[in-house]
């Protein structure tokens, strides 16, 4: 009342009703200060969100995964699963809540091609340009969908950045020139911060094709930084081998090496690594990846005993469908980071082209 009384005293020409009104005001404001302080508060009404059948809400909560898997059975997609036949753990416990789980059928796509251009590739190139060309035709193929192409040698050039239009990533791949040495971990963290620092309105899919033989040669990335960048991202590395087998006696070490660096790339980020045996087969390669592409599914839950303390977290996801276990391909883990390191990092050196 004593608040009343000021206000009312502030001028003889406010009547009774006018009071009240700046008293309702007053009492507004206060409440709308303290919610805005109470930071713990908005951040748990925040995570309290049922599993959804109808639109994918977004979250910048740190304190919710999302993660993108695929089910097989004898190296063919399942694609009937329901939230009863996965199993989550986190860190070796289960989540404190799933909060969501669907097919991703319609996902929008958001597919960087990285194709190696370095010296090496020479004789090999045109089968590969013609299979990249073709992948985009198959795979960016309905509404929301955009891709991007980006080649390699020394540093990373875009050649067509975000589009929804196939012709124009095939005019983007054409582009592609040889030359230089094979910065591969540099290209595989930019294209990966390019991805997460496109603005999204919905739930993607952020997908990365890697044609190369996977040796590393150039740059300042490592293999673990590129991993690491994939898995904040939440990017899904899909890894084409340009090791074409050949048949000799004597074992190619540096052939091996590649191998097994874009083994590593795919298995820790969920996505998969194809062996061409010849460059006409980068084709079927493709096939396989755009196919796979459209047979996945999403989960999001809140991990249980969460601190944003840079540790490493494990995911492991499993399903079984009429008692048989299924194969699963899924991101191995992520850092318990707060939600701006990856987009805080300044992103490798990029040329972009000026034919888009």
């Amino acid at each position: 009342m004593k608040i009343q009384r000021s206000l009312c005293s502030l001028g003889r020409t406010l009547n009774r009703n006018q009071c009240l009104w700046l008293l309702f005001a007053l009492v507004a404001i206060s409440q709308m200060a303290f919610a805005q302080d109470c930071v713990p508060c908005a951040t748990d009404a925040a995570l309290e969100v049922p599993i959804s059948t109808g639109e994918w809400l977004l979250t910048k909560q740190v304190t919710e995964v999302n993660v993108l898997f695929v089910a097989t059975r004898k190296g063919k997609p399942v694609g009937d699963l329901s939230p009863n036949d996965i199993s989550v753990q986190d860190d070796n416990k289960p989540p404190a809540a799933i909060l969501r789980f669907r097919t991703e059928l319609a996902l929008p796509l958001r597919v960087g091609v990285v194709i190696d251009t370095s010296s090496s590739v020479t004789s090999r190139f045109r089968f590969e340009q013609a299979a990249a060309s073709a992948f985009f035709h198959q795979a960016i193929n309905q509404n929301g969908d955009l891709g991007f192409v980006m080649g390699f040698e020394n540093h990373s050039t875009v050649t067509q950045d975000f589009v929804g239009d196939p012709e124009l990533l095939s005019q983007g791949v054409q582009r592609l020139t040889i030359g230089g040495g094979t910065a591969l971990y540099d290209a595989v963290q930019t294209a990966c911060q390019k991805l997460l620092h496109r603005p999204e309105q919905d739930m993607v899919a952020r997908v990365l094709v890697v044609l190369s033989d996977g040796q590393n040669n150039a740059g300042e990335g490592t293999l673990e930084r590129a991993i690491d960048a994939a898995q904040e991202a939440e990017v899904n590395i899909y890894a084409i081998s340009t090791n074409y087998r050949t048949f000799s006696a004597v074992r190619d070490y540096a052939d091996e090496q590649g191998n097994s660096n874009l083994r590593k790339l795919a298995e820790q980020t969920g996505g998969r690594v194809l062996f061409p045996s010849n460059p006409k087969d980068v084709a079927k390669a493709f096939v396989k990846i755009g196919e796979e592409l459209r047979s996945r599914y999403a989960v999001s839950y809140k991990p249980a005993a969460f601190t944003p303390d840079g540790r490493y977290r494990t995911i492991r996801i499993e399903a079984r469908k009429t008692g048989e276990k299924l194969e699963i391909r899924a991101r191995k883990g992520y850092y318990a980071r707060a939600a701006s390191w990856l987009s805080s990092a300044s992103p490798e050196e990029v040329r972009t082209s000026s034919l888009r």
